[in-house]
């Protein structure tokens, strides 16, 4: 029985691409007789969509029938894209949710910014221009303690904010501002770090005395000591009888350093103390100072100044201790007088020493004719001693000496 041929009949007539005898347009033939295809406005097994003329690869289906995705190449402002660059990494111009790097979303953009700490603070370590801090931003961020400086930056200056001495100019922190101590042993002890150096201090703090810089020797014994007073044992600058031992005068305070320049620094005369560090050279050599030092306890006073223009005071290190500080050094072997303002008993003109030890070849101290020690003079036997140095004539334990040195008198 002859019929016409329609789409839909199970017969493929010349006119169809296929006709698979049902309705439905979800399968590979649709109720059209065409073969199914992305873009045809049905929506077939393997495809996500199909909006048919209204594919689009920013629109809602995509012209391969695929739903819009992050990812996929393609920018869907309806799906609120900014960008779709096809990979996955969240270090370059486009992130992998498909926005547009920016500055503060915590997502470092290589070559690009240096940091990316997802905030709006400058006072952290990335700037809200995800540039990393420098020390001369103008702006107190990552360690430092104030605008460019403390923490990893220099040091700050008399009153910026620090949180210890180590950030401070002065070596003093006090209160969270940097200060000026009182001693080497204040900075010492407020900053346990601090090393050897020029520091201001300020012994009566808030009073009329205007700070002043000294070396302040922070290795030895725990550290801590001021220096108050360098002598060269070829000059006569500090002889036991001048006047710098006993008056408030000062002398070329500009060389606070721990060098060969002679000083009395001011204070000699103002920084009270419990121990004496004497400290000698020798022989005196040209570049930075090489101390032997001994250290003397237990004296308690105001200044150096005021132990200094008072009687003798004894010590008790013992000889072998003052024969330490110089090299092959001699003395007599008896009176052993030891201390501060070592005299003879008395007996003038004999040898003596502001800070040191005389010795006599007799059992007693009347004449001596020995000396190692700091601001020394006199002499016997034809022999007159340095200011600082070694002396000894007339029978001494390693025979005659006269040996200069290079002294330095530090407290604590």
């Amino acid at each position: 029985m002859c019929k016409t041929n329609v789409c839909g009949d199970g017969d493929k007539s010349p006119s169809e691409a296929c006709d698979d005898g049902n309705q439905s347009n979800d399968d590979a033939c649709t109720n059209v007789c065409k073969l199914a295809t992305c873009g045809d406005g049905f929506k077939q097994p393997g495809e996500e969509c199909d909006a048919g003329m209204n594919n689009s690869n920013t629109g809602a289906c995509t012209l391969a029938c695929k739903n819009p995705v992050c990812g996929d190449t393609f920018v869907q402002p309806g799906k609120g894209e900014q960008c779709d660059d096809g990979n996955l990494s969240n270090n370059d111009a486009c992130l992998n949710t498909c926005k547009s790097a920016t500055c503060g979303d915590a997502i470092v953009y290589q070559g690009v910014e240096q940091c990316d700490d997802g905030n709006q603070s400058n006072n952290d370590f990335c700037s809200n221009q995800c540039v990393l801090p420098t020390c001369s931003d103008g702006v107190k961020n990552g360690s430092e303690t104030d605008v460019d400086c403390g923490g990893s930056c220099g040091k700050c200056g008399l009153n910026l904010q620090c949180t210890g001495g180590l950030d401070c100019t002065t070596g003093y922190c006090n209160a969270g501002k940097c200060g000026i101590a009182t001693s080497c042993k204040a900075i010492k002890q407020a900053t346990p770090g601090a090393g050897n150096g020029v520091y201001p201090i300020d012994p009566d703090g808030a009073g009329a005395q205007q700070p002043f810089n000294v070396f302040c020797e922070m290795t030895i014994d725990g550290g801590g000591w001021t220096l108050a007073l360098k002598a060269n044992g070829t000059q006569s600058t500090f002889t036991y009888a001048a006047a710098l031992w006993t008056n408030t005068a000062t002398h070329q305070p500009q060389f606070p350093d721990l060098d060969h320049n002679e000083a009395k620094l001011q204070s000699f005369n103002t920084v009270p103390f419990a121990d004496v560090l004497v400290g000698m050279e020798y022989p005196i050599g040209n570049g930075p100072l090489v101390l032997k030092t001994v250290k003397l306890a237990g004296l308690n006073r105001p200044s150096l100044q005021n132990l200094m223009s008072g009687a003798y005071v004894a010590t008790a290190v013992g000889r072998n201790a003052w024969k330490s500080l110089i090299d092959n050094s001699s003395l007599q072997p008896n009176c052993n007088r030891e201390g501060f303002n070592s005299v003879p008993w008395n007996v003038a003109g004999w040898p003596r020493t502001r800070i040191g030890i005389v010795s006599n070849q007799e059992a007693n101290c009347d004449s001596p004719d020995s000396y190692i020690g700091i601001g020394g003079d006199g002499g016997q036997c034809n022999v007159s001693g340095y200011s600082v140095g070694d002396l000894a004539s007339c029978g001494g334990d390693n025979g005659d000496k006269n040996l200069a040195a290079f002294g330095a008198v530090f407290v604590r």
